[in-house]
C-alpha cells in the first residue's frame, strides 16, 4: 500500500514540475509579445476641407515594406456634415528608426489620381501627423492646368 502511495506521489510531483516549467515558457513568450506591442508606429492622417461634393478617398501609408490603407466613406452617417476627419494608421511591432521615410498617398474615386507626400519619422516617441487639405478648386485647377498643356 505504501509503495502505491509513493508511486502516486511521485507522479503528482512530476506533473506539478512539468506544469510549472511549461508555464514559465509561456510567461516568457507572453512578456516578449507585450514588449513587441509597445513598438507601434502611428500615423494620424487628417483630411480637411470636406464638402458635400467630396467623394470617397483611399488613404495609403507605406513605411519600409509595409502598407496599410483606410477608406474615407463620404456616405458614412457618422461623418456626414463634418469638414475634417482623422484616421489613425498603426504599424504594431515595427522597427522604425529615427529619420526613416514614410509615404502617405490619397486617391479619390472621382478621378483615380494618386497624390503622395513623403515625410520622415521624427526622433520623438509620438505619432506622426499628416494634414491633407481637400479642395475642389485646387483639383479643378490642376485638371485645367493639365488640360491647357495638352492643347
Amino acid at each position: 500500500m505504501e509503495r502505491t502511495y509513493t508511486i502516486k506521489l511521485s507522479v503528482v510531483i512530476i506533473l506539478i514540475i512539468a506544469i510549472v516549467f511549461s508555464n514559465s515558457n509561456s510567461i516568457h513568450i507572453a512578456n516578449a509579445q507585450i514588449a513587441n506591442t509597445k513598438d507601434v508606429f502611428k500615423v494620424i492622417v487628417t483630411l480637411s476641407g470636406i464638402t458635400s461634393s467630396t467623394k470617397d478617398i483611399l488613404i495609403l501609408v507605406n513605411i519600409k515594406d509595409q502598407t496599410k490603407s483606410k477608406l474615407f466613406n463620404a456616405q458614412d452617417p457618422q461623418i456626414k456634415g463634418a469638414d475634417k476627419v482623422n484616421y489613425t494608421i498603426t504599424f504594431p511591432g515595427s522597427t522604425i528608426d529615427e529619420d526613416d521615410k514614410f509615404t502617405v498617398c490619397i486617391m479619390s474615386i472621382k478621378d483615380f489620381k494618386v497624390e503622395c507626400d513623403n515625410a520622415n519619422n521624427s526622433p520623438l516617441k509620438k505619432p506622426e501627423f499628416v494634414d491633407i487639405h481637400l479642395t475642389a478648386e485646387n483639383s479643378n485647377k490642376k485638371d485645367k492646368d493639365k488640360g491647357d498643356k495638352n492643347t
